[in-house]
């Protein structure tokens, strides 16, 4: 009997450990699926993506929320400071274009949906960061400049967070 308990109790902690139950946004390294960022959102699961345009080496911002279904990333916002090259100078559809205090451009009311969003990591300039509530984190820092990194909600098991870095947003 005592072995029936014991196997019962190992199968159920398999089963904790191994059984992909926890969402999580991750960040995986495309080249390499071993360097994995699994990162725990706000209730509100929204976060940013931030980093230095490459041609008129200014700021930009695109804002992200998952939505309550969980099936993909959308798009909300988008800040930046220079309508040239590369940059919308207006919105589409039902967005809005508008500029801030501060003098930036902002288009809101976005509705841009991703199962995923690839992006290459900045080389030399481009100091991509991810934005959780007042949280910053460099994704060089992370992984390796120039790779390329795919964002993804999906359901994530214990031992693949032990295996990756896990971030608490």
């Amino acid at each position: 009997m005592k072995k029936f308990i014991l196997a019962g109790f190992l199968i159920l902690v398999a089963i904790a450990i191994f059984v992909p139950f926890q969402e999580r946004l991750t960040v995986v390294c495309l080249s390499t699926e071993a360097k994995t960022m699994y990162v725990k959102l706000p209730e509100d699961r929204e976060f940013s993506i931030q980093y230095t345009h490459s041609i008129h080496l200014s700021e930009v911002q695109e804002f992200y929320k998952i939505p309550g279904d969980g099936a993909e990333i959308t798009q909300y916002a988008l800040l930046y400071e220079d309508t040239s090259i590369g940059m919308p100078s207006d919105a589409e559809g039902d967005e809005v274009f508008s500029r801030t205090k501060d003098g930036k451009y902002l288009i809101s009311n976005m509705d841009r949906r991703f199962s995923y969003i690839d992006l290459q990591i900045g080389q030399v300039v481009a100091n991509h960061r991810m934005k959780i509530g007042k949280s910053e984190y460099e994704l060089s820092e992370f992984f390796g400049k120039g790779e390329f990194v795919r964002f993804q909600w999906k359901r994530a098991s214990l031992f693949a967070q032990w295996k990756g870095v896990t971030v608490n947003g």
